[in-house]
């Protein structure tokens, strides 16, 4: 499956860092490259706020060909929203924080990293502001 995806795009995790730190501006406490910012596999963007817990991260994937990964945690609460093409799942998929196994058809049809990290960032915000994950998915292709 990594072949079909191809490598991990840089250019994509660059531009995700910066939708993070404009639109969240202050919330942005941390932004981390894994393992290195020379050759990254992943981009963890941790933040002030969350359902539950005084910070969360966003753990953030994108690869050349197609597809990523946002996948959210802090102390006892998890979700992620996804594109891969995976035969028995939608290629977009939501792990919802319930069952984080699940596979849910994503609100998200967007396919550009800019939009896609608004579309996340919304779709967090507005659920952490209802206070109610279970509305994550709830949007129709945001932003």
């Amino acid at each position: 499956m990594s072949e079909e995806r191809g490598p991990v795009d840089w250019d994509a995790l660059r531009a995700v860092e910066g939708v993070f730190r404009n639109r969240l501006n202050g919330l942005v406490t941390d932004v981390d490259y894994v393992p290195s910012a020379i050759d990254p596999v992943e981009l963890q963007v941790t933040l002030a706020t969350g359902f539950e817990a005084d910070t969360c991260r966003f753990d953030v994937q994108w690869w050349t060909n197609h597809g990523y990964k946002y996948h959210y945690s802090e102390r006892d609460l998890e979700f992620r929203f996804g594109w891969e093409i995976r035969p028995d799942y939608p290629d977009k998929h939501f792990h919802p924080p319930e069952n984080p196994a699940e596979h849910r058809e994503s609100c998200i049809a967007h396919e550009e990293p800019e939009l896609v990290t608004l579309a996340v960032i919304k779709c967090w915000w507005d659920a952490l502001e209802a206070g109610d994950p279970s509305t994550l998915n709830g949007h129709e292709n945001p932003p």
